[in-house]
Order: C-alpha cells, then structure tokens, then sequence
C-alpha cells in the first residue's frame, strides 16, 4: 500500500544494507526515495576491499530482532574506487535465507565478468541477482549516456510502475494494432531517448568475442601497470582489481605525513600536463592516484610511460621546492 499512502508509516524501519566501496548513488537513491541516508547499513570490508557475507548476515539478523524491516542488499561487481568483486554468491545465500532483494552494481565490473573466463564463480553468483545494473558507456564502449538495468522478473517492475490512462492503454500484443507494453510501465520515466540503439549497433558491430578480445586487453594492460608499479621503488601499489589500479608516488625519504599533499599537487600536474590522465582518490584513509583502464586504445606499451610522467611532474615539483 505504499504507493497510495507513502513510506511515512515505515519511517526508520526500512534498511537497506551496502558496503563500504558501494556507488554513492546508493545513498542518493535512498535520499530521492524519502527513505533516507539513514536507512543504509554500511557493511565492513575484508582487506581486499570486499563486503564481507558474515558481517551482512549478523546485520541482518540484528535488524530483524529490532523490529525493523530488511528490504534490499546493494553489492558490487567491480567498485569504482578500487575494482573490487564482492563475494556474490555468499552474499546471495544470505538474501535467499531472509528474503533480501539482491541489486547488483555491475556499472563497471559486469562486462569482464560476463564474458571472461575467470570470473566463473562471480558469474554464479551474478545469475541470481534480483536486478542488475550495467553503464554500456563505460566497459561496452557506448557514448555517454547509456545506463540499462536487467531485472528478473518483469512483470514485478510493471506491477510496481504501471499507472496507465485509457488513451494509452496497450494490450501488449506486439504484432496487433494495441502495441506492446509501454516502458513507462516499467519505471519512471513517461518517455525516453532511443538509448538503446547505440548499445544495439555496438553489439552488432563487436560481438561478443569482439568485447571478450577488447576487455582482455584492457586488463592485460592494467596488469602491466600494476606490475610496473611493485617493481619501482618509488611508487606504492595500494589498491588494484579488474582495470583499476591506485597507488602512489612515494620519494625516498619523504615524510609520511606529507605523501597525501605530495601526491594531490602530482596529481594536479599530471593532469595539466596533458599527456596522461590519472583520477584521485583514497584508499584506507591513503591519497592515491587511480587510473582505471576502459580504453582499448592504451596499449601495455604506455604504462611505463604513464609512470615516467608521473615521475617527471613529481621531479619537477621537488626541485621547485
């Protein structure tokens, strides 16, 4: 009865539960739903930056001994900040045991993960999401924007959305006069652009094998990166899964204290410089350089040089003093 009398009456007793690496659309949703930041447990991480299944199941239960009301799980195939998988299958054992919707945020990490071989027991666990969602402008190589989200069960999504006058009413019959259903019975949106086809062309034009050859190659070259990175003893490899790779540059005898400013203004020059571009971000409370690999077009050839300009703007910025 939501949908005709609000979530006032459930205030403070809907949870939501996410990890530490989840997207911040997580906590913007929840605010744009009225449910409110505060309805999010955060769940702890394991040292890979992973949620951890044991940590959701005690939450769980702890709410549900509250008198609150579990609703959704949030996990991630490939975090944005550091790459990182979570456990999905254990994660979906604990959502099948209370009765958790299970939402995967595949925006980044789902395309590897659906297509190579060595993501099989994420792949299982992937298959039992309740939703999922992909951003094709990112691993797909679509232009900006291309968002789509998969569901399970369809029919609970127009159950859900669907509130259709008589003048566009359908009889879903997609040969017939009547039409097929209408999208804006599956959400929000009344209309929408032609987004899908863009990811239709580039599906046609690549295939599967063609994504599989593309994304392989991305990795390969965020593992040159990553590789380059532990070999030098003036960089620090903090943090690395699937493309993503974050460290820092690290000078001998440097301060500790003063790693975070050194690589914020190296960061800052590096960009300015124009010849490579690096994302910042933290990492275990650590300023970190990101670089996160979704262009086939950077070769393994270019991660020695991406650290050599890295240096130079460094050495530049020492000597300035």
């Amino acid at each position: 009865d939501d949908r005709r009398d609000g979530l006032a009456g459930l205030a403070g007793r809907l949870v939501l539960y996410a990890g530490t690496e989840s997207h911040s659309c997580v906590t913007k949703a929840a605010e744009v739903l009225g449910l409110g930041s505060a309805c999010i447990r955060v769940v702890p991480s394991d040292p890979d930056h992973r949620m951890r299944p044991g940590e959701l199941e005690r939450l769980v239960t702890l709410d549900r001994d509250a008198g609150k009301l579990a609703v959704a799980v949030v996990a991630t195939a490939g975090t944005t900040n550091t790459g990182a998988i979570d456990p999905l299958a254990e994660i979906a054992d604990t959502c099948a045991r209370h009765g958790l919707w299970l939402h995967v945020d595949g925006a980044y990490g789902a395309p590897p993960v659906l297509l190579l071989d060595g993501y099989q027991a994420a792949r299982d666990g992937l298959a039992r999401a309740d939703s999922l969602a992909v951003d094709a402008h990112k691993w797909l190589y679509a232009p900006v924007d291309a968002g789509l989200v998969l569901l399970r069960d369809g029919a609970m999504a127009r159950d859900t959305f669907s509130l259709v006058p008589a003048y566009l009413r359908t009889d879903g019959d997609e040969d017939g006069p009547g039409g097929p259903v209408w999208l804006s019975e599956y959400g929000l949106e009344q209309t929408r652009p032609f987004r899908a086809l863009k990811i239709w062309m580039q599906l046609r034009h690549l295939g599967r094998d063609g994504y599989r050859r593309l994304i392989a190659a991305d990795l390969a070259t965020a593992a040159e990166l990553r590789r380059a990175v532990a070999a030098s003893a003036d960089f620090e490899l903090l943090a690395s899964g699937l493309s993503v790779v974050c460290f820092r540059h690290r000078p001998g005898g440097m301060d500790p204290d003063r790693l975070d400013g050194h690589n914020q203004a190296v960061l800052k020059a590096v960009q300015l410089g124009g010849r490579t571009f690096l994302a910042g971000t933290t990492v275990d409370g650590s300023f970190a350089l990101r670089a996160c690999i979704v262009n086939p077009g950077l070769t393994s050839a270019r991660a020695a040089g991406l650290l050599d300009d890295v240096r130079d703007r460094a050495a530049e910025l020492l000597s300035a003093g």
